[in-house]
Order: structure tokens, then C-alpha cells, then sequence
């Protein structure tokens, strides 16, 4: 489930009690601003708040200096938005089939044999960075709990970040990445050879940046539903609703 965050106070669109209201006087297109807010959501990776105010849907971006009257689309999706919950359920999956995403391509490190839908055991996706605490204590549950899955490495938290999934990208095996993942050994790896293409790990962190990916880790199930952070039972939870 996607929470539904508040508007926050911004310098030129400020929320006073429970209605948005500009600085300059708004226009008759624009007077139903001026009302009660009754939902309002952050689209993710777009700095743009929907906001559902007397049955209409706005969108403010710009630090609250822009108002676009929509109509607007989620293209994962190819629909319409039509409301602030359908948005919100939209948000909360990914549609695999038409954003599809290649192992190989992002250097992710295999758990499992499940490939896709299709199969008995279906792989999750799940990003990382290789120096996060509980992102490495969600690994240990996949470990601990053997669940299929592409390991994403994302290198969010500087230098140190960076040199771990490097290390890792060029590991000897996967399983000595692997391992020195989990015991946050990388530093034991050998140094990398020059000729070890680190562009996967620049392709995870735009392809990341195109998802909305915010905050670490994220977990996207087979069937393309998200979480972020660490769910309360792994298991559960990928097995679905």
C-alpha cells in the first residue's frame, strides 16, 4: 500500500488549514483550490502532488508555482488518471510486461533459478545498496527463506557505496559476491580488473532513477506490486493480496 502524503507548505502555494490557496488571487477556473482537500497524492519520481479538491483533480509542481488542470496518464500503465486512489494503486506496481527489466543488463546477482511470471518459483526484483543495513538484513531473510530473486545493486551513499558494488559487479563468482555481500566482506574481494565493465551498475541507477526509486531497498514482486522498505513477512507478502 502507497501512503498518501500531506501537502506541504511551499513559498508560493501554501496550505492553510485544509484547503491550497496561492498568493496572488485565483482565477473562477482555479476557485475550487480555495476548498477542502479530499486526497491528494505524491506521483513518484516526478515532483508533481495530484490533488482531488470538489471532485476535480489538479496537479501542482514547480515548488507549488505550476498548476496543470490535466487531463494526465500513467504510460507504465497506458490509462488515464482519473483519481487520486486509482493513482495511488497505479503507483503501488509496476507493469512489468510493458517496462520489462533485463538481469544482465543492470549486473543483478541471481538468487534461485525462477525467470519471469512463467515459472513455478517467479523471480522478485529487489534494489539495493551494498552498504545498507536493512537492505542486507532483507538479503538474509531471501537468503534464510530461499526466495528467487534479481538483487539490484544501487550505488546511492557515495564513495564507499560505489566501491562496494564495483567489487561485487567484478567478483570472481557470483557466490563469492554473494557471500561478501551478505557479510559486508566486500572489502576481502580482489581489487577489479581494468577490463571489468562497471556499466551495469550506471544503467541500474538511471534505470532506478526512471522508476521513482526514492529510498532503499524496493522490492518489486513478480506480478509487478511494490514495496519499499522491509516487509513484516517476506514470505507473505510475495506470495500476494
Amino acid at each position: 500500500m502507497i501512503p498518501t502524503p500531506v501537502f506541504r507548505c511551499l513559498p508560493a502555494l501554501a496550505l492553510a488549514g485544509s484547503s491550497v490557496q496561492a498568493g496572488p488571487p485565483l482565477s473562477d477556473e482555479l476557485a475550487d483550490l480555495n476548498a477542502p482537500i479530499e486526497a491528494s497524492l505524491h506521483l513518484p519520481g516526478t515532483g508533481v502532488q495530484m490533488v482531488a479538491v470538489k471532485e476535480r483533480v489538479f496537479y501542482l509542481g514547480g515548488a507549488g508555482r505550476y498548476v496543470f488542470t490535466g487531463p494526465a496518464w500513467d504510460l507504465w500503465h497506458g490509462v488515464k488518471l482519473t483519481s487520486v486512489s486509482q493513482a495511488a494503486a497505479l503507483a503501488g506496481r509496476i507493469d512489468l510486461a510493458r517496462t520489462p527489466l533485463d538481469a544482465a543488463e543492470l549486473g543483478a546477482l541471481e538468487r534461485g533459478a525462477g525467470q519471469g511470471t512463467g515459472q513455478a518459483n517467479p523471480s522478485a526484483w529487489i534494489f539495493i545498496d551494498p552498504i545498507c543495513p536493512r537492505c542486507i538484513a532483507l538479503l538474509k531473510s531471501v537468503e534464510d527463506n530461499q526466495v528467487p530473486a534479481h538483487v539490484v545493486l544501487l550505488a546511492l551513499s557515495g564513495k564507499a557505496s560505489f566501491t562496494a558494488a564495483r567489487r561485487l559487479l567484478c567478483a570472481p563468482s557470483p557466490d563469492a559476491a554473494w557471500r561478501a555481500l551478505i557479510e559486508q566482506a566486500w572489502g576481502d574481494l580482489p581489487e577489479p580488473a581494468e577490463d571489468c565493465d562497471t556499466q551495469p551498475l550506471v544503467r541500474a541507477l538511471i534505470t532506478a532513477q526512471l522508476l521513482g526509486i526514492e529510498q532503499v531497498p524496493l522490492l518489486i514482486a513478480a506480478d509487478g506490486r511494490l514495496h519499499r522498505g522491509v516487509p513484516d513477512d517476506l514470505t507473505a507478502w510475495l506470495a500476494g493480496p
